[in-house]
């Protein structure tokens, strides 16, 4: 484990996973892809944990990929999908045991997928929400599309085409806006771990059922869109404007 992801036990039954990445908004470079995996599989592993809260720091709760880490054009981004991403939104949204996200400041890109893919959302005022894909020229991943679309409906639809959204529209994809979140997160953690824990849990699985029983096969197509999009011209200029924090050019190619 490396100290880009800090885990705090609260307890017996609760686990905090905390991004710490700071200097970069806690982007999610590959390390810390892998090493948020490695957390929560080992929670999911733990027969004692029942709730896991996943935060970031005050100015933001992640910032997405980590676009500046990107230096080959070559990169297979399905694959990297698949690899990462969607074994960590599989892993929280397919667990047992509840997840709950507590977000402040800025959250952008796959950090909303991370945000969204909880079972309970928390987020501060000062929370907002950027929608940054079609900036380096890929269509939203890791989820997001499908929990915004089946979170909030048609209301949702304008989000995905790009923009940013406020705290209180977050709303509308089950935040609940508080003073502190990591404070109401371990308020919500200790009412779970200590009530009615098996129905909770069997509570998830009906929902599931209901809202996310293709999420997999979603993915997989998510996934292979992606791929795609990651062999045009307009990904590779995205990503060297935002090499060199230039506005990009893109020609639809």
């Amino acid at each position: 484990m490396t100290n880009e992801i800090v885990v705090e036990e609260k307890g017996d039954k609760i686990t905090l996973i905390k991004l710490n990445r700071p200097e970069k908004l806690n982007a999610m470079n590959l390390e810390l892809r892998n090493s948020l995996l490695k957390s929560i599989r080992e929670f999911n592993r733990d027969e004692r944990k029942r709730v896991a809260i996943i935060t970031g720091n005050e100015k933001a709760f992640s910032a997405g990929a980590d676009i500046s880490s990107i230096k080959d054009f070559n990169v297979d981004l399905a694959e990297d999908l698949r690899n990462s991403f969607h074994q960590i939104i599989k892993e929280i949204r397919f667990s047992p045991k509840i997840f709950i996200s507590a977000v402040n400041g800025v959250v952008a890109g796959a950090g909303i997928s991370l945000a969204l893919a909880c079972d309970f959302r928390f987020a501060s005022k000062n929370s907002r929400f950027v929608m940054a894909f079609h900036n380096i020229g890929l269509a939203p991943d890791s989820g997001i599309v499908l929990f915004m679309l089946r979170l909030a409906g048609v209301k949702a639809e304008k989000y995905v085409y790009g923009g940013e959204f406020s705290s209180e529209e977050a709303r509308n994809f089950g935040f609940e806006i508080v003073e502190n979140p990591v404070s109401s997160a371990l308020e919500k953690a200790e009412e779970i771990s200590n009530g009615p824990y098996k129905s909770y849990s069997a509570s998830k699985r009906l929902i599931n059922r209901v809202m996310y029983a293709d999420l997999e096969e979603f993915l997989d197509y998510e996934a292979i869109m992606q791929g795609v999009l990651g062999k045009s011209n307009d990904f590779k200029e995205g990503i060297q404007a935002f090499q060199e924090k230039r506005k990009p050019v893109f020609k639809g190619e």
